[in-house]
């Protein structure tokens, strides 16, 4: 196996990567929208598992090509939005017309439990979109621990993930039991959207040395530099900042000659240079109840070993 990555420039390309990703995110804060791209997915996104994968490639690891997929999904994003796009091409109007609290069931893979999609706030300017998985234990009961709900979007996605000849399971009991199971997708959901209606937890993360720094500029407020550019500068100063321009921060902060309300205005000039900007919390969504959490459709997933849904005997 022979990898195109530049094995000499692979960080670099790696943390360029990061950095254009965080301020693309704080862009998209910045004026107020979930996510960057229209019709994205929004929230908070993890790469980590991305550059694992890739370093593995660079090792000629090829077990990506064996079991087809990452963990947190099978296949991109776009992949996804292509599959709907021929879906609804072939069965347009099969897919529009398909009730509310539609359900069904399949045999795959080696998770059981349900998966929900969920809508709240329809046809208002914070409508949002769920996805939820969660666990059940042999007699198909939910398994309410830790872990037991998986609300990543990739995963959930990937659970369902499905061909035309994927065996049907619907037994009779999945239509009395799924309830209990919605009843916890439900409150973990409310948990999700409410704990956005504080504007406290809307807040961005600021790392220490952005506040340590902040603290010395106002401390030595530089007095050739206007407010406006000051209050700027300060702004950007207390956002989430990517490791690459912390790593300067702190290399112009801990290393510069320059003393006092000189090292101020050094800092300032510098931060404004940067390009970076500032972050603006995103609205509060506004308090819900449970019955405002509508049901799009579920799916109960039994594994392929246990196809009558019965914990072995």
């Amino acid at each position: 196996m022979r990898t195109i990555f530049p094995e000499d420039r692979l960080d670099e390309l790696l943390n360029l990567e990061q950095r254009i990703l965080d301020k693309l995110a704080m862009a998209a804060a910045s004026v107020g929208v979930a996510a960057p791209i229209e019709g994205a997915a929004h929230g908070t996104q993890v790469f980590t598992e991305t550059r694992e994968e890739i370093e593995k490639l660079l090792s000629e690891n090829e077990s990506l090509y064996e079991r087809g997929a990452t963990v947190g999904a099978a296949q991109t994003g776009e992949e996804y939005r292509q599959t709907l796009r021929k879906a609804l091409q072939e069965d347009r109007e099969k897919i529009v017309s398909l009730p509310w609290n539609a359900g069904s069931g399949m045999i795959k893979g080696t998770r059981r439990g349900v998966f929900f999609c969920a809508v709240v706030g329809r046809d208002s300017e914070f409508e949002r979109t769920y996805l939820r998985f969660v666990s059940s234990d042999c007699h198909w009961k939910p398994e309410l621990v830790d872990g037991s709900i998986e609300r990543e979007l990739g995963t959930c996605l990937r659970l369902i993930e499905c061909e035309p000849e994927t065996p049907l399971w619907y037994p009779d009991f999945l239509q009395e039991c799924v309830f209990d199971f919605w009843d916890a997708a439900r409150e973990d959901i409310l948990w999700d959207w409410m704990r956005e209606t504080d504007p406290l937890n809307l807040q961005p993360t600021v790392r220490p040395l952005n506040l340590r720094v902040a603290e010395f500029i106002r401390e030595n407020s530089p007095p050739k530099i206007s407010q406006d550019r000051l209050t700027n500068a300060l702004n950007i100063l207390e956002s989430p900042w990517p490791r690459r321009d912390e790593i300067l921060l702190r290399s112009r902060f801990n290393d510069s000659e320059q003393q006092g309300t000189a090292l101020s205005h050094e800092l300032v000039d510098w931060i404004i240079e940067t390009g970076l900007e500032p972050a603006i919390p995103p609205p509060p969504l506004p308090p819900i109840e449970l019955d405002d959490i509508e049901l799009l459709c579920w799916m109960g997933i039994e594994t392929g070993t246990e196809s009558d849904g019965r914990c072995p005997k």
